[in-house]
């Protein structure tokens, strides 16, 4: 598959019947999307799901994704709404997503290799760690904009186009995030 096609081509291309298209899409966007679900849901299970679902939505209906619009957009505004159905089904369910997995480092993830090393590694699992814990202090509105910016690379339009917000607003969500954020890392000592 040609990676230079364009992806209302690759939609194109998809709909006509070649099926590689469809694996070009997803690994195009696996990265960015999957983030963006595992922050949203804060388990890897239900990203795996709704990530699924997402593409299996455009298998079933190729339609639904209007070449008039930016396939990036159009993919994130249905992985939003398939993580708010999942989240409806989950509180209707009473079940709380789980939170990481514990999984700690051993010694063999600190052999010789031209990575950090384990005091390197330490730091940056702190501060790792200190971005999560001020991102956890973001309202959830002004979260989502964040994610939707920082770890998916969308556009500010594209997120005021996805949530259905003028950009103004999404500006302002973004600016206080960004702000209560470089507050926290300050205060912290980062």
């Amino acid at each position: 598959m040609d990676e230079e096609l364009t992806d209302p081509e690759l939609v194109s291309a998809f709909k006509n019947g070649d099926a590689e298209a469809l694996g070009a899409l997803m690994a195009r966007h696996q990265a960015a999307l999957y983030g963006y679900l595992l922050r949203l849901t804060r388990s890897s299970a239900a990203a795996d799901d709704i990530f699924q679902e997402v593409f299996l939505k455009l298998v079933r209906n190729p339609a639904a994704y209007g070449e008039r619009e930016k396939f990036k957009a159009w993919l994130f505004t249905v992985a939003r709404n398939a993580a708010m159905d999942h989240f409806r089904r989950e509180s209707s369910r009473g079940e709380v997503p789980l939170e990481g997995t514990g999984e700690k480092a051993g010694p063999a993830d600190f052999a010789v290799s031209p990575e950090p090393g384990p005091a390197e590694c330490a730091e940056n699992k702190a501060l790792g760690e200190t971005i999560a814990a001020a991102l956890e202090l973001l309202s959830p509105d002004q979260r989502e904009v964040f994610y939707l910016r920082h770890y998916s690379g969308l556009s500010f339009r594209e997120i005021a186009e996805l949530l259905s917000l003028p950009i103004g607003t999404v500006l302002a969500r973004m600016s206080r995030a960004a702000a209560q954020l470089r507050k926290i890392l300050e205060e912290a000592g980062q």
